[in-house]
């Protein structure tokens, strides 16, 4: 039920819930998506789906969009209408619709076969118009709420800082894309085009994601150590950092030509050189009270999903560093990155958003999606060690040795533990969001 003008308590309950909504939604629309993919490779499968063969990179590009791009976007509109509510009815449902119809127009090219397939770096795309006018859409509705926290940042504690600093970043990401479009140096073919559109600004939405975990390992400290984190201050110019260096993106798209190599170059070093400080000196302020006085952790669920979350994102951090040339290092990299990213933002929901109490279910969810994504990161990197190539399927992996084989199964088995892990997320989530309104919880001493 949405509330009218006079109650801003009540959107401030709901809107974040909406939000949350659509979040799930993208994750059962990707995980739907994802039964699919794997049936299309049983024999005679292109008989049934709509674009034959040619559905499962289709099919691929939806899916990563709604697991990675709607879901984390969703993520930050949630938690920016939680610090900064709409003033009014329409302005908490309007957002809310925009994206909405977005995510359809996402999946309407897709069920109908239409458009091919552009596997380009982190926004794979659909080449048809209504794919692109519903990525427009969802940035559009995420980023009119996403912008509200930074009307209101001086009355903001840590976290909420936090979120408006994501927001500044997630505005200089569109902005990118924006520039980028604009150039008519994307070159004809459609591929080169969007890997192009798509590579600066892709960037900096790696510093949107960044910050996410910040904020989730902030609210996850806070509750399992019984106070804030240290060193607020700190904290606030580390999320200023990000937001600020994130707008070198739109200068480098704006003094050079999409088609040049020191543009790509600029920006794997900014992604390389910037990004890494900021969240490495985070994570240590969260972790100080463990290490100042002992595992001593007051809640079980936020001590399980700080803990995982700084395990998974510090691995692929450090992968990061240690990249081969087109082999499986580099989805090891990311997996592991977007995994810890992952466990942060479920901390958010259940701690904060939409708090639980703990419970073997939601103690399971956590070991297994942490696990799990630990070994699929894993086992990808020693696969890239031992020369596989990345985005191969089948018999182009060439799995010709025992450790290839291996690191191969490890991938395997990670995937599977933590795809079990997601779904009891998933699940949960769903069926959280259609029980009574839960009792509001508030972060313990935000500074």
């Amino acid at each position: 039920m949405w509330y009218g003008k006079g109650d801003l308590s009540m959107r401030q309950e709901h809107e974040p819930k909406a939000w949350l909504g659509l979040a799930a939604g993208a994750l059962g629309a990707a995980g739907l998506l994802a039964l699919v993919l794997a049936a299309s490779r049983a024999p005679g499968a292109e008989n049934w789906l709509p674009s034959g063969p040619d559905f499962f990179k289709k099919g691929l590009v939806t899916h990563v969009v709604f697991s990675f791009q709607v879901w984390l976007l969703a993520m930050l509109a949630a938690l920016a209408a939680r610090v900064a509510p709409a003033a009014t009815r329409a302005g908490a449902l309007v957002p809310l619709a925009l994206s909405g119809l977005g995510c359809v127009l996402l999946l309407v090219p897709t069920l109908a076969g239409w458009g091919r397939a552009s596997l380009n770096n982190y926004v794979p795309v659909l080449i048809h118009p209504l794919f692109y006018a519903g990525l427009g859409l969802v940035a559009a509705g995420v980023a009119s709420v996403a912008i509200r926290p930074l009307m209101v940042w001086r009355s903001l504690d840590t976290v909420g800082f936090g979120i408006a600093c994501a927001g500044l970043t997630l505005v200089a990401a569109l902005v990118c894309f924006g520039v980028a479009a604009a150039d008519p140096g994307l070159g004809e073919d459609p591929v080169t085009a969007n890997e192009r559109l798509f590579w600066g600004g892709g960037h900096i939405l790696q510093f949107v994601n960044a910050q996410l975990a910040m904020i989730g390992w902030l609210v996850a400290a806070g509750r399992a150590f019984g106070r804030a984190p240290p060193n607020p201050r700190v904290i606030r110019l580390c999320f200023a950092a990000l937001a600020l260096a994130a707008w070198i993106g739109p200068v480098l798209e704006a003094t050079h030509a999409s088609d040049d190599l020191a543009l790509r170059h600029a920006f794997t070093g900014l992604f390389q050189w910037v990004l890494p400080a900021p969240p490495a000196i985070v994570m240590m302020i969260a972790v100080w009270p463990l290490m100042a006085r002992g595992p001593k952790v007051g809640d079980p669920v936020a001590g399980r999903a700080l803990f995982l979350s700084l395990a998974v994102f510090g691995l692929g951090g450090l992968a990061g560093f240690a990249l081969g040339e087109g082999d499986t290092r580099t989805p090891s990299h990311y997996h592991a990155m977007i995994g810890g990213v992952n466990l942060a933002l479920m901390g958010l929901i259940h701690l904060w958003l939409l708090p639980l109490p703990a419970s073997r279910w939601l103690t399971a969810q956590y070991w297994l999606y942490g696990g799990g994504q630990l070994l699929h990161a894993a086992g990808f990197y020693l696969a890239g060690l031992a020369g596989v190539a990345r985005k191969t399927a089948g018999a182009a992996q060439g799995l010709d040795s025992a450790v290839k084989l291996a690191a191969m199964g490890i991938v395997g088995i990670g995937g599977a533990i933590a795809v079990v892990g997601g779904v009891i997320f998933v699940v949960g989530l769903m069926a959280r969001l259609g029980a009574q309104p839960p009792q509001r919880a508030d972060i313990v001493d935000p500074h």
